[in-house]
């Protein structure tokens, strides 16, 4: 089982104390998260720092359907630019790459969202357009349940999907079922004083996927709770 933090953007001097809080917490990795649109200024330079550093780094930018939808709200005629949006993606991730990068976290809250045929199939366009690079991805959606495209996000060519835990035992059950089973499945859990039984669910979770069952959390105190109450705190990673 693996745990990982989420989080924001924030100042490169908040970052080089939270990747030393988190490196002293045992984790694994460190995030770095991206706003705005590729080339996402001053990533690259945020990466080479903690790599100097000597830290492992998962950089979380925005996917490719959620910032082409906000750029053209929403309209089809938005869509011609996604051939360009798409080489600026392919630019960045081998930029990553090229920097030590393993895995890359692409946040799609657009998917919490109805879509119609034509971002459908956008987006799984865009998806097996990424393929292209040797990183490993984790699609995170985020700012809600995943309801109506459940299974075009379990389908997506990644290697690990995330989802927020809103009504844990109806999402879960829908998650497990339609998750492919060569991909990891990545929970953000809730505040600890919401678990209830979610704990003992969880730990059947971890029975049924061992270590392609990751935990999120967005600071270490939670992950500590939830690593103690799974009762497997394999490895942690930010």
């Amino acid at each position: 089982m693996l745990l990982h933090q989420t989080g924001p953007a924030v100042s490169l001097a908040q970052e080089s104390a939270r990747w030393h809080q988190q490196a002293d917490a045992g984790m694994a990795w460190v995030s770095i998260a991206a706003a705005g649109i590729p080339p996402f200024d001053s990533l690259l330079e945020r990466v080479a720092s903690a790599r100097a550093c000597g830290f492992s780094v998962k950089p979380i930018i925005p996917g490719p359907l959620s910032l082409l939808w906000s750029l053209s709200d929403g309209s089809e005629a938005g869509l011609e630019q996604l051939d360009g949006l798409l080489d600026a993606y392919d630019d960045l991730l081998l930029a990553l790459g090229k920097h030590g990068v393993e895995w890359v976290e692409l946040n799609e809250p657009q998917l919490t969202q109805p879509l119609s045929p034509v971002w459908i199939a956008a987006c799984e366009r865009s998806y097996n357009r990424l393929q292209r690079t040797a990183l490993r991805r984790v699609l995170a959606v985020s700012g809600g349940p995943l309801v109506d495209n459940l299974g075009l996000a379990c389908n997506l060519p990644v290697d690990a999907l995330q989802i927020e835990l809103h009504d844990a035992e109806r999402e879960l059950v829908a998650a497990l079922d339609r998750l492919p089973a060569y991909k990891a499945l990545s929970l953000v859990l809730p505040q600890p004083e919401q678990s209830a039984a979610l704990a003992a669910q969880l730990r059947s979770v971890h029975q049924r996927l061992g270590d392609r069952l990751w935990l999120a959390a967005s600071d270490e105190g939670e992950l500590a709770y939830w690593a103690v109450e799974i009762g497997n705190p394999s490895s942690i990673a930010a």
